[in-house]
């Protein structure tokens, strides 16, 4: 199968039939060398080559020096070495294991494995087919393992974020307490003086009008501040000062 990129420049030949790697080494070849002169690519990979055929090709490509019919050709091996149905049945059970066994499940799949074909090998036949299924599982393995230090990293930065969020609201919070005391103190001191606008407001009027309450010492005050009002420009401060001074020892009944 010939897979086109860049206009026919360059090419992918997919090889998973089990029937065409169960040819003669002299027939792949001749099968290659035809493929490849039909495709007029410059260059080729053969993808999809099991690991008992990688040998062979690696050395007719060296021997060729890299080009076959003039095209500069690379092999890609299979990953595994199953068939195309295989790796299909294991992917969907690799797909079906939860996240959180999936580690100990492979690795059971692959104890099983092991002792099938250390089994086999004392009884003097190996099986090719059990082998790919072993290199295919300790794959998944690893990604498995990969996946779970990737899990591992999102959790803990998960956890990290929680806290970070915890400390967050609590910060709120308190802020949120001290805006609460602020605005209670404030109302607190509004009511205050609200309280003490009165008295604020009648020392504010004293001086600026006539005096409505009957206090006798009030009412003298009252007069020295129109005194002082009738004096001005008049006498200096000095002198009413002393005035006044003479006014209550001479009429010291009256102030008494």
């Amino acid at each position: 199968i010939g897979v086109d990129v860049d206009q026919k420049k360059e090419g992918t030949f997919i090889k998973d039939q089990n029937s065409f790697w169960a040819m003669s080494d002299d027939d792949l070849i001749e099968f290659l060398k035809e493929d490849l002169k039909k495709s007029r690519w410059d260059k080729a990979i053969i993808e999809g080559v099991p690991e008992e055929k990688v040998s062979m090709l690696e050395e007719w490509i060296e021997e060729n020096k890299g080009k076959i019919e003039g095209i500069e050709v690379s092999i890609k091996p299979t990953l595994t070495g199953l068939t195309v149905e295989e790796e299909e049945l294991f992917e969907n059970e690799y797909s079906s294991m939860l996240a959180v066994d999936r580690t100990k499940l492979i690795k059971n799949k692959i104890e099983r494995i092991q002792i099938n074909l250390a089994t086999q090998y004392i009884a003097g036949s190996e099986s090719q087919r059990e082998d790919a299924q072993l290199r295919w599982w300790k794959q998944k393995l690893k990604k498995a393992k990969a996946q779970d230090k990737r899990n591992s990293y999102r959790f803990k930065r998960a956890i990290k974020a929680t806290k970070e969020n915890k400390n967050t609201t609590k910060k709120y919070i308190k802020t949120s307490l001290r805006l609460q005391n602020a605005t209670k103190e404030k109302k607190e001191i509004y009511e205050k003086l609200e309280e003490a606008k009165p008295k604020i407001e009648a020392h504010d009027k004293r001086g600026k009008g006539p005096r409505i309450d009957k206090d006798p010492l009030n009412l003298l005050i009252g007069d020295f501040d129109k005194h002082m009002i009738s004096q001005k420009g008049k006498q200096s401060p000095s002198e009413v000062a002393r005035w006044f001074e003479s006014d209550i020892i001479n009429n010291f009944e009256k102030y008494k």
